[in-house]
């Protein structure tokens, strides 16, 4: 069974926590401290979360999205859907949704989170998120009304999965209005929030504070 080693709060962890539900695949989590485990050596980069799928062990969450999404379609957990994307294009995009999901996590954390020179808490609601949610509004446009992801492709692929979890974060700290503006985005958001398995995760998920790891 993969264990997916955590500090047990949201952080970058809970877009993985979200994959594993979404792909109907059991893991083991365990709460570690990051300071202690990284003295064990097992730790890449030193940096939570980390993956041990059966003794291959992985860090950085984007590349761990990525491996979850392999092994589930492997299993053809996405009935009929692949969350790599149908085609190396499709595949590239997730890649892109995901690196630029923990891109906007960085950003949100570094201003409610880390107290240190880079906070401008106005200058990231007035013009670093509403840059962020134009962007991405305009990918939400390109998706067709049979599309199950974001951008163009008809797959939901582990990028949308990072993408939901970063908008899901930033609605957690500015309220679902954040979004009223967008208005495709907003559907793409309510969208991803009404498949089966995201509402399970959403509705029976404990309580976890948000972490910048």
């Amino acid at each position: 069974m993969p264990v997916l080693y955590t500090n047990g709060k949201r952080g970058y962890a809970e877009q993985i926590r979200l994959m594993f539900h979404e792909a109907g695949i059991k893991f083991d989590e365990k709460v570690v401290d990051e300071a202690d485990f990284a003295k064990t050596g097992k730790l890449i980069f030193n940096k939570l979360p980390m993956l041990d799928w059966d003794g291959f062990t992985l860090c950085e969450s984007a590349a761990i999205l990525e491996h979850v999404a392999v092994k589930a379609d492997e299993q053809g957990s996405g009935r009929g859907n692949t969350y790599l994307g149908g085609n190396e294009d499709e595949r590239s995009l997730a890649r892109s949704l995901a690196y630029g999901a923990n891109q906007l996590r960085r950003q949100l954390y570094e201003q409610y989170l880390d107290m240190g020179p880079k906070q401008n808490q106005s200058a990231f609601t007035q013009t670093t998120l509403p840059a962020w949610l134009s962007h991405l509004n305009k990918l939400a446009v390109t998706t067709e009304s049979d599309d199950l992801g974001l951008g163009p492709g008809v797959n939901f692929t582990f990028g949308d999965v990072a993408m939901f979890d970063a908008l899901d974060q930033v609605v957690t700290v500015f309220g679902e209005s954040v979004l009223a503006d967008y208005r495709e985005l907003k559907a793409y958001f309510d969208r991803c929030a009404t498949r089966p398995r995201f509402r399970m995760f959403l509705a029976n998920r404990p309580e976890r504070a948000t972490s910048a790891q």
